[in-house]
Order: structure tokens, then C-alpha cells, then sequence
């Protein structure tokens, strides 16, 4: 009389696979997680790149219109059309210590 209960040699064989499947599709699990990390930082990176690219030119563009207008002639010119006249010879209230006993 035989045990009812004995392992066949097919079935520890069937196990073994189950176990190699159930351990390469963990690693194709891990190898996807970290392919997603991956393209999600360089794609972050890229962005910041592209945003500090896109700051620069706009940093070039300001310090070209801080140049023109710090020209003599485009305040001038800007003075005279908004109907500013040169202020001389002006003397500040607190220039004076003794204005209040005036």
C-alpha cells in the first residue's frame, strides 16, 4: 500500500517553474519601475534645461533693453516727450539741520 500523499517528481518540476516564473516576472516588474523612473528624470531634467535655456534669453533681452535705455539720448528724448524740465540749484528740507526753526 502506497501513500496517497507522495510528491511526483512531475509535480516538483511544475512547482520549480511556477517559482522561476513567478521570480522573472518580478524582475520584469522591477525592471519596468526603474525604466519609468529613469525617463521620468531625464524628462525632468530636460524640462529644467529647456526653462533655463528659455530664462537665459529672456535674462539677454532685459540686459539689452536696460543698455538702451541707460543711453544719455533715449532719457533725454524720453524727458522731453513726457514734458520733464531739468531740475537745478534744489535744496532738500532735511539738507538743512535747523529747518524747523526757521
Amino acid at each position: 500500500m502506497k501513500h496517497s500523499n507522495t510528491i511526483r517528481e512531475g509535480d516538483v518540476i511544475l512547482w520549480i517553474n511556477i517559482v522561476f516564473a513567478g521570480i522573472a516576472s518580478l524582475l520584469l516588474f522591477y525592471y519596468v519601475m526603474m525604466a519609468n523612473v529613469v525617463s521620468a528624470e531625464n524628462y525632468r531634467i530636460q524640462t529644467l534645461r529647456d526653462k533655463i535655456e528659455l530664462l537665459a534669453e529672456t535674462n539677454g533681452d532685459l540686459m539689452n533693453q536696460k543698455l538702451l535705455l541707460e543711453n544719455p539720448n533715449v532719457l533725454f528724448e524720453f524727458a522731453k516727450s513726457h514734458g520733464l524740465v531739468e531740475a537745478k540749484n534744489i535744496s532738500y528740507i532735511f539738507e538743512n539741520k535747523n529747518v524747523a526753526q526757521r
